[in-house]
């Protein structure tokens, strides 16, 4: 898949906080800076999602910037 070039706002399910991820597309690595939790991203339509790599956790929290993915 073709990364998106610019930078992509996350908000932690985890912590809450707010992150930004530069150059980043579907089912790459993304952890919190904050918290140090590892995410992978999925896509759900035309918005990444953080998915939890944790088996345990099922805690997906949606991008708080709407973009189109090209495949």
């Amino acid at each position: 898949m073709k990364k998106n070039s610019t930078s992509l706002t996350f908000r932690c399910p985890v912590c809450g906080k707010s992150f930004e991820f530069d150059d980043v597309g579907e089912y790459e690595f993304v952890p919190c800076p904050v918290c140090g939790v590892d995410f992978m991203t999925i896509r759900k339509g035309k918005t990444l999602m953080l998915e939890s790599l944790d088996s345990n956790q099922t805690i997906q929290s949606a991008t708080s910037l709407m973009i189109e993915l090209e495949c």
